[in-house]
């Protein structure tokens, strides 16, 4: 006999103002929580993976960097995020309006698929 053992995933989405780019998959926003209410996080972009920013990857990573920051600093946008990577970092899908940061930077060849 099968027994399935329920689990509940906490998930989220949160409205998110983009405070600075690390490299081309991960930010640092603050967290729009509740009103009057922020939390500063690391945010790790789901789904793919940028270039490093030392070694042989640096001028790739670079341009990954300035496309994300760029894309980011038009304002705020859209965290989607069930849990933390090992660095304690938010793993989220992250929009504004139509736009998936994610798709642009695989669109834009600014980083490549990451499960």
């Amino acid at each position: 006999m099968n027994r399935w053992l329920p689990v509940a995933l906490l998930c989220w989405s949160v409205t998110a103002a983009p405070v600075r780019t690390i490299d081309g998959d991960t930010f640092v926003a603050d967290l729009k929580v509740w009103p009057g209410l922020t939390a500063r996080e690391t945010v790790r972009v789901l789904g793919v993976n940028a270039p490093e920013m030392k070694g042989a990857t640096r001028e790739a990573a670079v341009k990954s960097q300035v496309f994300a920051a760029d894309w980011l600093a038009q304002g705020d946008v859209r965290v989607y995020a069930c849990q933390r990577d090992a660095f304690g970092r938010l793993l989220g899908t992250v929009t504004r309006g139509t736009q998936n940061l994610s798709t642009l930077l695989l669109d834009g060849g600014f980083a490549v698929p990451f499960r």
